[in-house]
């Protein structure tokens, strides 16, 4: 059973428009972050029941790469004298162009990262630009080849689509260029508009006018395609693997596995419980310091919560498990949502198939629409 512990790292050294994790552009010392996080370890530690092995350690944010090898030793070695961690657990470092050197790579790696998520986004000038990222195109290949004359073998690039400049022809030379450098694994998103960012703002004032649905739906398909043709698996809606590079971490949360989160904002689900940390670095240091854990809110997953993550998630991955949701929850989706399978199945977006409703590979432009009609 995957168990996963992440490490939510707040800074950064430029905030993006269209980011809604909390993170901040405010150097406040990176070593007293450590020590209350490592802190916050210690008492988590004495809350755990039993001794799970942990098959993941995930450093997010924010930009984990802004700390040092020392910093992230220093963190893993308080999950290592906390936790039973697997030996060969997957450790990934979030990594954003020009916050690494080859130097630092190779000490991340002597420590024990063994995978590398690059935050490239685009491979175009423009859209870097009206992303407001602070790297250059530049900057994410020589990223990216450091990490390869490391000796990484497991590295993700994170790019986004439906930008309101691209066209096809934009959208496929970034698509060209990723299978050119053959990454491990691609995460490929589609921009969201989240509310509070500057990008919603831009939205709200008619600034900025999202790509139409059409368009969005058609570069989805070709990512499908291309990315296929490349020899990357599907795995998730928007993830893609080489055979064997999956992310163990993020298959945690997709098939409802327990975890461990650290730092502001960080989230937890253990033992059918799901909390999150306070979301401000201030009351998160002092509230540790104090002695006590971050904890801003939670609750008990009720059945009816339960069941709708398995349609949710189910759908991003390889399908509804109609017997699983009779057995497990005593809910008949055929049943219950007739009607609404019915037009799915009719616009070509759903099928059945050996028990699973399964998206098509024109639904899966659709995911959450459907999902949300579902749920």
């Amino acid at each position: 059973m995957m168990k996963g512990l992440y490490l939510h790292i707040p800074f950064c050294e430029h905030k993006c428009i269209y980011c809604d994790f909390y993170s901040i552009e405010q150097s406040d010392s990176f070593d007293r972050f450590v020590r209350t996080i490592t802190r916050e370890i210690n008492l988590t530690s004495g809350k755990i029941e039993d001794d799970p092995v942990f098959t993941s350690i995930f450093f997010g944010g924010g930009t984990p790469s802004l700390l040092s090898p020392v910093q992230i030793r220093k963190i893993m070695d308080a999950l290592h004298r906390n936790f039973v961690v697997a030996p060969d657990a997957e450790v990934t470092v979030e990594t954003n162009p020009g916050t690494v050197d080859d130097e630092k790579l190779r000490a991340y790696k002597a420590i024990g990262v063994n995978r590398l998520s690059i935050g490239v986004q685009s491979f175009s000038t423009g859209d870097l630009t009206f992303l407001t990222r602070i790297h250059s195109v530049e900057d994410a290949e020589r990223c990216y080849y450091n990490a390869r004359e490391a000796a990484y073998d497991n590295i993700n690039i994170d790019l986004m689509f439906s930008l309101p400049t691209h066209t096809k022809n934009r959208w496929i030379n970034n698509l060209n260029r990723i299978i050119e450098l053959e990454p491990d694994h691609i995460s490929a998103y589609s921009l969201t508009y989240e509310k509070g960012t500057p990008l919603y703002q831009k939205l709200k004032n008619k600034e900025v006018t999202p790509l139409e649905e059409d368009l969005d739906a058609e570069l989805y398909g070709i990512t499908l395609d291309m990315l296929d043709n490349a020899g990357y698996e599907q795995y998730e809606i928007s993830n893609y693997a080489r055979s064997g590079k999956q992310c163990l971490h993020n298959r945690t949360y997709w098939e409802s596995c327990e975890y461990l989160g650290f730092g502001p904002s960080a989230h937890s689900f253990y033992k059918g419980r799901r909390y999150w940390n306070i979301n401000n670095l201030q009351k998160y240091n002092r509230k540790v310091r104090a002695g006590l854990l971050p904890v801003a809110g939670e609750e008990m997953l009720t059945e009816l919560q339960r069941a709708e993550e398995e349609i949710f998630l189910g759908l991003r991955k390889t399908g509804i498990d109609l017997k699983k949701m009779k057995n497990s929850y005593n809910l008949d989706i055929l049943k219950i949502k007739t009607k609404e399978i019915s037009s799915f199945s009719e616009r070509g977006f759903v099928v059945i198939d050996n028990d699973y409703l399964r998206l098509t590979k024109q639904g899966k432009a659709y995911a959450d629409m459907i999902a949300s009609e579902l749920m």
